[in-house]
């Protein structure tokens, strides 16, 4: 039976007055990619950003790897192993990418090495371009950097938010190479709202409706369930 890694129960998140998230619950076991899914403002980016401590819940709970996160600081998160890749993909546009990937790096020993060299070879773009400005770089490759500086921590968890956002096909196609060969060194919770990508890379999912976590199963269900992609997501 694979482990639990991450477990959100009923959180209940506010953005100033507004009460973005109602009752969120999901769980990622490790070696899995969950992919969460919904419309457009149905609270899929504030949930990554709860569990980052970027929109601190005001109720409910997120415990990663038997630790309780609620109330830690950002930074205190991501040092017990979780990387977040936002919507914006948050590279340094001034820096070169080789700037951004030694920013993003905390060690500098072996083990964080060979993650970069194992980085530059599933991103041959990034080699290709080491010395060139972040803010250079074509949307894919931003991409490509953005996932990159997340995972060469050796993060256990990786949140990735919306990571064919604005990419051309080709590009997508990359991406999802890429995520799909990323899953067998680490842990996923993917927020994508291309279904092909999706539901190609996803092992089960979680729909979110109005902030609420309103049905959850294997990624496989989904795929047969017309009604039920129909209803919720606009797609049949």
């Amino acid at each position: 039976m694979m482990t639990t890694l991450l477990k959100v129960e009923g959180i209940q998140t506010f953005i100033e007055q507004f009460h973005i998230l109602q009752g969120v619950d999901f769980e990622a076991k490790q070696g899995e990619v969950t992919v969460l899914l919904g419309r457009n403002g149905a609270g899929k980016t504030t949930t990554l950003r709860s569990v980052m401590g970027l929109n601190p819940p005001q109720k409910g709970s997120v415990t990663f790897d038997g630790q309780n996160l609620v109330g830690l600081a950002t930074y205190e998160i991501a040092k017990k192993g979780i990387g977040f890749v936002p919507e914006d993909q948050g590279v340094f546009g001034e820096l070169t990418v080789e700037e951004n990937m030694k920013v993003a790096m905390r060690k500098n020993d072996d083990a964080s090495m060979a993650r970069l060299d194992w980085i530059l070879d599933l991103f041959p773009d990034l080699k290709t371009f080491w010395k060139k400005r972040g803010g250079n770089l074509s949307g894919g490759q931003k991409q490509m950097l953005a996932i990159s500086r997340a995972y060469v921590n050796n993060s256990k968890l990786l949140l990735i938010d919306e990571p064919s956002k604005g990419l051309a096909p080709i590009m997508v196609e990359k991406v999802m190479d890429s995520i799909q060969q990323m899953k067998n060194e680490t842990t996923i919770i993917l927020v994508e709202q291309n279904f092909h990508m999706a539901s190609t890379i996803g092992d089960c999912f979680y729909i979110l409706d109005d902030g609420r976590t309103v049905h959850h199963g294997l990624m496989d269900e989904l795929k047969e369930n017309e009604e039920l992609r129909r209803n919720y997501l606009g797609i049949a």
